[in-house]
């Protein structure tokens, strides 16, 4: 006996699938636009893998994709004492021309880059907010002292706080701490 056909009713909200007269029930949020594509940047080559995913991402999405980088006063650019300024330049510049390195020859990609000032975890998400990203990227180092073993506490301090979705890159195969593998994603839908 054939299975009944499928059919989706959506309405502002939510999509509601149902096969036949009698609903699921079952309601899952819709999918928006994807306008902008939020990565988080380090320098660190876990960080390359999720700013090459995040740009083939864009690309194929074909939307812009925002480089962040959050900092602090204690970090491995210059001296603390040359003043915030003169190491936000410091960063930004490293940043473009070493980092983002790998996105000059995209020709099909527009981005560009931020640098903040704070922690890892509050910078993404408040670029996140500010440019109403559709979707964040962070490599995983996989280090941290999370309790899910293949994120690292900023990917999952990210994953439990955003309010949008998260796609995590995990290290390669052959990382030190030997989590490659499946990525993970948040949904942005808080059981709270």
């Amino acid at each position: 006996m054939p299975l009944p056909a499928k059919r989706c009713v959506a309405d502002n909200d939510v999509v509601t699938a149902n096969s036949g007269p009698e609903p699921l029930g079952e309601t899952v949020p819709r999918l928006a636009p994807i306008n902008t594509v939020v990565v988080g940047i380090d320098g660190s080559g876990e960080a390359r893998r999720g700013l090459l995913f995040a740009a083939d991402l864009a690309e194929t999405l074909d939307a812009d994709l925002l480089v962040v980088h959050a900092f602090g006063l204690v970090g491995s650019f210059g001296d603390w004492r040359d003043g915030v300024h003169e190491r936000e330049l410091q960063v930004n510049t490293v940043m473009v021309d070493e980092w983002c390195a790998p996105l000059a020859d995209r020709s099909g990609l527009r981005w560009s880059s931020l640098c903040v000032q704070g922690n890892a975890v509050d910078g993404v998400l408040r670029a996140a907010d500010d440019v109403d990203a559709g979707l964040i990227v962070v490599g995983s180092h996989g280090a941290g002292n999370s309790l899910t073993p293949l994120l690292g506490s900023t990917s999952h301090f990210i994953v439990r706080n955003s309010r949008r979705p998260v796609i995590v890159v995990p290290p390669a195969d052959n990382h030190p701490h030997g989590r490659g593998g499946a990525g993970a994603m948040s949904s942005g839908v808080t059981d709270a």
